[in-house]
C-alpha cells in the first residue's frame, strides 16, 4: 500500500466523495479536503441544533439516475426504498384555488404527456402544446429542424409557429421547479437529453427522501470512505495550485501550509476552481499551463435562497409531491419535508422547504426581508397569516423558522453555448490534474445529481487508466430510448397541434372582448 499512488481531492461534495471512494476501493491512498464542516455541497444538509439537519436545497432523485443510484445501495446494502419515497406527479397551484392543486407527470412519458393535457394545469389546448412541443424538441435528435447548441428552451419554443403564450408558460414553469431556473436560460440541447432520460424510465417519476440528505446518502457514503481508508480533512481549504513542467507539483492549504501531490482532483465550484487555477507564482500558475481554463469565467451559476418554515398546527390538504406556485412572481416552489421526513425532532406541524427561483425580485436587504418577501407572497396561495413584519405570524414557529441565504451553493445554470466552456475530466498540458464536478463536461449534460457523480466517475476513470492501477470504472450510460417514435409523433400530431393553436388563439380573443366589454361602473362604497 506505502508504493500504491497517492490522489489528493480538493472538494467535499458528490462528486468528490465518488471519485475519492471508487480510488480507493483500487488501492490508491486518497486524502479528501473539504473547506465546510459539512460534506456533501449543495448535496449536503446543515446541521441546525438537538439532531435535527435541513437540506441546502430540495432535491428529486430521478429515476433514471442510474450511477447515483448504483452507488447508493452499495454503500448501503439498502433497497433504495428504504431510504427514498416513489411519485409519479409534481402539483401545482394558482393563486385562489387552495385546496384544489393541479397534478403533472413530469413529462415521463407519452401517457403521461395525455394525461397533462386534461389536468387543470391550464387550457387543453395550450397543455396539448405543451405535450407536442415536449415530442417535436425529442424529434430534434433524428429529425433537426435547427441547432439545439445555439438556442434556449424559450427560444425553440417561440421559433415554432404553433406555440401559444399559455403552452409556453407551462414550460417555464416546468423547468423553473425542476432546476429553479428559468427557460430563457436554459440550454435546448441539455433539456431535450434530460427529456429523453426520464421518457426512458418513467416508473416512478422521482423519488423524495425520507429524511436530510445528510442522513440518507452523505452518511453511509462518508462511512464507506473512512472503511476504504480514505483521509477526510474537513475545514481544512485548499488555497492554491502550483505546476512544473507540465505536472501540479503542490497545493497551497489555509494556514500557509503546503502538500507535494501525485495526482490532483480539483472538484470545486467554478468560481472556487478559477481562484484556484489562477493563484501562485508567476510561471507555475494553472492558468498558465492552461489558458483555456479561464474560459470557466463564462459559466455561471445562481443561489436559490430558502426559507424553512415551520407552522404550529399541521396544514390540511397539502400534497407530499413537490408544488410549483403557478404564476408567482419571485418563481415559489416548495416541498412538505413533514410527510416525507421520518424520525426528525420539531416535526409536530407543517414543515415547508420553501425556494425562490427569481432572486432578483427580492428586497436583498437583509435575509429576514427576502424571507418575508416570500411569506408573503406564499400566503397569495395558502391559507394562513404571515403577519406585517418577520416574528409576527401566531401561525409560524419563529423559533425553529429560518432563512438560509444559500450564498455559499450556488447551482450551476445551464445556459445556451456554455458546453464549450465547461472542462473535460482531464486535460493533456498537465498530465497529473484531474476535474470534477457537475457543471464539468459529462455524459448527462443537465447539472443533476446523476452529472456529479458521473463527472466523479469520470476523473476516477482517467487516473484508473493512467497509472494502470485497479479494475475499470464503471459507468453507466442513461438510456435515451427510442427517438424515431417522437419523429412520427411529430408528424402525426401536426394537424392537431395546428388546431389547437386555433382553439387556444380564439379562447384568448373571446376571453379580451368578454373583458373589454363588461362594464366596470362605479366603485362601491
Amino acid at each position: 500500500m506505502s508504493e500504491a499512488p497517492r490522489v489528493t481531492v480538493a472538494g467535499g461534495g458528490l462528486a468528490g466523495l465518488t471519485a475519492a471512494l471508487r480510488l480507493a476501493q483500487r488501492g490508491y491512498r486518497v486524502k479528501l479536503y473539504e473547506q465546510k464542516a459539512i460534506l456533501g455541497g449543495d448535496l449536503g444538509s446543515r446541521p441546525v441544533g438537538e439532531g435535527v439537519d435541513l437540506d441546502v436545497y430540495p432535491h428529486m432523485y430521478l429515476s433514471w439516475y442510474g450511477n447515483f443510484w448504483r452507488l447508493l445501495e452499495e454503500v448501503t446494502g439498502e433497497e433504495r426504498s428504504a431510504r427514498f419515497r416513489p411519485f409519479r406527479t409534481v402539483k401545482q397551484l394558482r393563486r385562489g384555488e387552495f385546496p384544489r392543486f393541479t397534478k403533472v407527470g413530469n413529462a415521463q412519458s407519452v401517457t403521461s404527456l395525455w394525461q397533462d393535457v386534461f389536468s387543470g394545469v391550464g387550457s387543453p389546448a395550450d397543455m396539448f402544446l405543451f405535450a407536442y412541443a415536449t415530442v417535436d424538441m425529442l424529434a430534434e435528435r433524428l429529425n433537426p429542424t435547427m441547432s439545439l447548441d445555439d438556442v434556449s428552451v424559450n427560444g425553440f419554443l417561440q421559433s415554432r409557429p404553433y406555440m401559444t403564450d399559455g403552452a409556453a408558460a407551462a414550460c417555464d414553469a416546468f423547468i423553473t421547479r425542476v432546476w429553479a431556473i428559468r427557460s430563457y436560460l436554459t440550454s435546448a440541447d441539455d433539456y431535450r437529453d434530460f427529456l429523453e432520460y426520464n421518457m426512458a424510465e418513467p416508473t416512478p417519476t422521482f423519488w423524495l427522501a425520507r429524511g436530510p440528505a445528510s442522513r440518507q446518502v452523505i452518511e453511509p457514503l462518508t462511512a464507506a470512505l473512512e472503511k476504504a481508508g480514505v483521509e477526510i480533512k474537513r475545514e481544512r481549504e485548499v488555497t492554491s495550485v502550483s505546476c512544473t513542467n507540465g505536472r501540479v507539483t503542490e497545493i497551497g492549504l489555509d494556514g500557509a501550509h503546503s502538500e507535494r501531490v501525485d495526482e490532483l482532483i480539483l472538484a470545486v465550484p467554478e468560481t472556487a476552481l478559477l481562484s484556484l487555477v489562477r493563484t501562485g507564482k508567476p510561471g507555475h500558475r494553472v492558468v498558465e499551463a492552461l489558458p483555456g481554463l479561464a474560459e470557466v469565467s463564462r459559466l455561471q451559476s445562481q443561489r436559490i435562497p430558502i426559507v424553512h418554515l415551520y407552522f404550529k398546527r399541521k396544514l390540511r390538504n397539502i400534497p407530499p409531491e413537490p408544488v410549483g406556485l403557478f404564476g408567482s412572481e419571485l418563481a415559489l416552489a416548495f416541498t412538505d419535508i413533514s410527510q416525507t421526513w421520518e424520525g426528525v425532532p420539531g416535526f409536530n406541524g407543517t414543515v415547508l422547504s420553501l425556494s425562490s427561483s427569481d432572486l432578483y425580485g427580492l428586497p436583498g436587504t437583509s435575509d429576514e426581508d427576502d424571507g418575508m418577501a416570500m411569506l408573503r407572497e406564499l400566503a397569495e396561495y395558502l391559507d394562513f397569516d404571515p403577519g406585517e413584519r418577520w416574528g409576527q405570524s401566531r401561525d409560524i414557529d419563529w423559533k425553529q423558522t429560518r432563512v438560509e441565504s444559500n450564498t455559499d451553493a450556488t447551482l450551476f445554470v445551464n445556459e445556451t453555448g456554455s458546453d464549450i466552456w465547461r472542462p473535460p475530466a482531464a486535460c493533456d498540458e498537465l498530465s497529473n490534474l484531474t476535474f470534477a464536478g457537475d457543471f464539468c463536461a459529462n455524459r448527462i449534460g443537465m447539472t443533476v445529481i446523476e452529472s456529479a457523480v458521473t463527472s466523479g466517475l469520470d476523473a476516477a476513470r482517467v487516473i484508473v487508466e493512467r497509472r494502470g492501477l485497479g479494475r475499470a470504472v464503471e459507468i453507466e450510460e442513461p438510456d435515451s430510448g427510442f427517438a424515431l417514435k417522437y419523429v412520427w409523433l411529430r408528424y402525426a400530431w401536426a394537424p392537431y397541434a395546428a388546431a389547437a393553436k386555433v382553439w387556444s388563439s380564439g379562447s384568448d380573443w373571446v376571453e379580451s372582448m368578454r373583458h373589454l366589454l363588461t362594464p366596470t361602473g362605479p366603485p362601491e362604497r
